[in-house]
C-alpha cells in the first residue's frame, strides 16, 4: 500500500482531501481557485501552489491536525483577491517537519513524513 493510499482522497487528488470552508473576513474579496501540484519523495511530500501577486505578509499557512490551510491575499478593500484551500492530511505527516517558502508567486510547502512511514533497512547479523 502506498503512502498516498493511506491519505484521505477527494476528487483526483490522491494525497489530501480538500474541504470547503468560507472565510468571513474575505466576504468582499474575490475568491480565486488555488492550483496545487503535489509530489511524493522518499522523505516528504512537496506541495507547490500558484499564488501570483501574493506577498509573504499576505500569506497564511497553518496546520492543525489533521487540516492544513493555505490562504493568500493580494490587493486590498473591494479589489482584494483571496486564494484559499484546506487539505486533510494523514497522521503520516510529521507536523514538526513542515516548511514553507514563497518565491516568484509559488509557494513550496514541504511536508516531512513521520519516521514510522519511511522505509528502513534492517541489519541482519550472523548467528
Amino acid at each position: 500500500m502506498s503512502f498516498f493510499n493511506n491519505l484521505t482522497r477527494s476528487k483526483d487528488n490522491k494525497s489530501v482531501s480538500e474541504t470547503s470552508e468560507s472565510n468571513a473576513s474575505a466576504t468582499r474579496a474575490r475568491q480565486l481557485p488555488l492550483p496545487v501540484d503535489i509530489y511524493e519523495g522518499a522523505d516528504e511530500l512537496l506541495l507547490l501552489a500558484d499564488l501570483p501577486g501574493v506577498e509573504p505578509d499576505g500569506l497564511t499557512v497553518s496546520f492543525e491536525a489533521p487540516e492544513l490551510r493555505i490562504e493568500g491575499r493580494r490587493g486590498s478593500g473591494d479589489t482584494a483577491s483571496v486564494y484559499s484551500r484546506t487539505f486533510r492530511v494523514s497522521e503520516q505527516i510529521d507536523s514538526d517537519a513542515i516548511n514553507a517558502e514563497l518565491a516568484a508567486g509559488v509557494l513550496k510547502l514541504r511536508l516531512g513524513k513521520a519516521a514510522h512511514t519511511k522505509p528502513r533497512k534492517i541489519e541482519v547479523r550472523a548467528g
